[in-house]
This record gives structure tokens, C-alpha cells and sequence, in this order.
């Protein structure tokens, strides 16, 4: 098949650009033409470059000319200033949201030669609902978030005009019956498969480090400040521990106050983005996601395979599905640092425990593997195909 992804920013960091780019790698392993549209390109190296088999195609290179971006002519750069189709219901929060953008989507799919065609998030499901050619090519909406999450306007968007897509496709199979309850009249095209995760290149860690680490946007969804606020309890309990916390994001600033509140500049760092994490992994013994809500959680399964008992927040969808409390790894309340301090003093102080749900972690991250997963992707695709005759 030729298989077409539609992304907002395949040259930034987050977890829907890291599992499409590892579906689109496990798709072009068994044989399939994929392509990647970045709907932007934003910088001159890709945080998670793309295999060398998936061809990345840009519509709008928005760095500066000296950078090697566009020079826009005097009516692009009109339409660069004025409002995109989508901004009145603030659906794309990308700062590049406007009228030039709809125009190269618009430009690009209606001259699109694909047999599927891929969203990955709700602006660009709306694109392809807008500007899409369903009597060329399939049109399948992917969903990294979950419908309860959505503001009423956007659900009403997405009930509006997702069951014209040729399939829905979820993350979790809570999200999945949320939408086939939703939309009934389209149950038959909603099919849950979840993100793909490569197993971890190296050995897994031996669980000596003192060290206790996460990674993410820095930002409030994921509840870095949670962490911060749970370690000042157990700190002088155990002073040999650490706390890492890779990433980047605007509340970074936010998060070093709560540090220096707390007095522990030494303690809990903030190295930054770090690509790829696996040899990161290696040196921790502890996997905190303490996220205020959390669609899938590809950091979850990043650190079972690298062999990190989890801590994890049990907020809907993606923990619940993955992390089974006291088999492989640790549920705490959500909001609560009493609750994860609870929970990280139990782990800091039992090796044993710490390599029973890391044995055990390591056999559910190998259900998330790409050739375990990329299946499911197939099928949805081959049974839109088909329908469509």
C-alpha cells in the first residue's frame, strides 16, 4: 500500500511524533511506500529522525530564509497573517496556524496520489475532512488524545465530521468505546491500536543507580511539579537519591522555583531534551510519570523496556491499560505527592520489589513493540480498502 501519514510537525519532540514515526518505520520494514507530510518544518535536524525508507515531505518551511526556509512573496505573506478556517473554534493551537497554512494542506491533498491517507490529531483530521479526496484515497483519523478530553466545541467538530472517515483509530480501548458510543453509526470503523515502542537497544538497567527519572513535555499535563513536591518528602530519607527530568517546555522556569523551594538544586535535575533516551534509562532504577491526565503514556513503556519499575499516576486512559497495580509497577491517586512519595519510599527502599515489577514491566513492553502493533495498523487499512471497493 501507499500510505500516507499527515502531521503537524514531524521536526519537534513529543509522543505522537515519536509512534508515528516508529509505525511508519515498521510499515515500510514489511514493504509498504509510506510518506510522512509535515504540515511545517521548523528546524534544520529532526529531533526523531525518520527512517531512511519513509520519504518526509514538507508543505510550509518556516524558517527564516537565511536558515534555509521560504521566501514568502507578498500575497503568502498576507496569508501568513491572516486567520486559518480553524481558528474560530481555536482547534490548532500551533503558533503557524493561518490562512497560508490551509492553503498548502488545501494545495497538497487535493493533489495527493496515496491509497490511505493518515490524520494524527484533530487539526489535521479537520483538514482532511475539509480538503480531503475520499473518492481517491481512504481517509483514516487517528486520536493520541481521548474524546472525554476534548472542550465541547471540539467534540462537537469531531462528531461532526469523523464519521465520514473511513476509520477511526484510537490508543486505548476505553477511548475506542467511548467513541463507538459516541458515534454508532460508525462503530464498525473505530478499532483501537496503540502506540508503538521499539524495544530498548541496550542490556537492561541493573537498579543500582539512585536515581529516579522521568521525561516529557515540561509542561502541567505531565506533573513534574507533583514529583518535585513528593521527593521533598523521602530527600532526607534516603540522600543519596536523585531525580532526573528530561525534556523541555514553558514550564520549565515554574518547575526550577519549585525546586529551589524546596531547597534541592542539587537533587532534581532538568538536563533537558535528550534523544534517544535509552542509554538514560540505563542509569535509573525508578520510573516516575506522575501526569495530571495522560491519553496513552509512551514513558511507561519506554522505561518497562528498559527494564525501570514504573510509578505512575492512575489517570485515564493509557496507565490504567498498561501499568496492573502491584504486578508491574505502582498506581498512586492522581494530584496526590503524599501518595507518589508513598510509593517511590517503598521502591527506594526494596531492591527486590524494584526487580519484581521490572521483570515484569519488561514482558508488557513487548506487547507495544512495533511488529507486535503494526498489525493492527494494516488491517484497518486493508478493511478501509476494501469497503471502499
Amino acid at each position: 500500500m501507499r500510505i500516507t501519514f499527515l502531521v503537524r510537525n514531524i521536526w519537534g519532540i513529543g509522543g505522537t511524533i515519536k509512534t508515528t514515526l516508529n509505525t511508519a518505520e515498521a510499515l515500510a520494514e514489511l514493504g509498504h511506500e509510506v510518506t510522512i507530510a509535515s504540515c511545517i518544518r521548523s528546524k534544520k535536524k529532526a529531533d526523531f529522525p525518520a527512517d531512511e525508507r519513509v520519504k518526509v515531505v514538507n508543505l510550509w518551511d518556516t524558517r527564516k530564509p537565511e536558515n534555509g526556509g521560504e521566501k514568502l512573496n507578498f500575497i503568502e505573506r498576507w496569508q501568513s497573517r491572516s486567520p486559518s478556517a480553524l481558528d474560530a473554534d481555536k482547534v490548532n493551537n500551533m503558533g503557524e496556524s493561518s490562512k497560508l497554512l490551509d492553503v498548502r494542506v488545501k494545495k497538497f491533498l487535493r493533489a495527493l496520489d496515496t491509497d490511505v491517507l493518515v490524520g494524527t490529531q484533530i487539526s489535521v483530521n479537520l483538514y482532511m475532512a475539509m480538503y480531503g479526496r475520499p473518492e481517491r484515497y481512504a481517509m483514516v483519523a487517528q486520536e493520541h488524545l481521548y474524546l472525554d478530553h476534548y472542550a465541547d466545541r471540539h467534540r462537537e467538530l469531531i462528531l461532526e465530521h469523523y464519521p465520514r472517515f473511513d476509520a477511526i483509530v484510537t490508543i486505548t480501548d476505553a477511548d475506542a468505546k467511548a467513541y463507538r458510543e459516541a458515534l454508532p453509526q460508525a462503530a464498525d470503523r473505530i478499532a483501537c491500536v496503540s502506540n508503538a515502542i521499539p524495544a530498548n537497544p541496550l542490556p537492561p538497567s541493573e537498579l543500582t543507580e539512585p536515581v529516579i527519572m522521568t521525561a516529557g513535555r515540561l509542561t502541567g499535563m505531565k506533573g513534574f511539579d507533583i514529583l518535585v513536591h513528593a521527593f521533598a518528602q523521602v530527600a532526607d530519607e534516603f540522600p543519596e537519591w536523585k531525580v532526573k527530568i528530561y525534556g523541555r517546555g514553558r514550564d520549565r522556569t515554574k518547575i526550577t522555583n519549585r525546586i529551589k523551594d524546596h531547597g534541592l538544586e542539587d537533587r532534581i535535575l532538568l538536563p533537558g531534551p535528550v534523544t534517544p533516551l535509552d542509554a538514560e534509562w540505563a542509569k535509573a532504577s525508578i520510573a516516575a510519570v506522575p501526569s495530571r491526565f495522560e491519553p496513552f503514556g509512551l514513558v511507561i513503556v519506554e522505561a518497562m523496556a528498559a527494564g525501570l519499575p514504573v510509578v505512575c499516576t492512575a489517570v485515564k486512559h493509557g496507565p490504567l491499560e498498561i501499568v496492573k497495580d502491584e504486578e508491574n509497577g505502582l498506581l498512586v491517586a492522581p494530584k496526590d505527592p503524599t501518595a507518589l512519595a508513598g510509593a517511590l519510599r517503598r521502591l527506594m527502599g526494596d531492591p527486590s520489589l524494584r526487580r519484581k515489577f521490572a521483570d515484569a514491566g519488561r514482558e508488557t513492553a513487548r506487547r507495544y513493540e512495533p511488529q507486535q502493533v503494526v498489525g493492527g495498523h494494516v488491517d484497518v487499512f486493508e478493511k478501509a480498502l476494501a469497503a471502499r471497493g
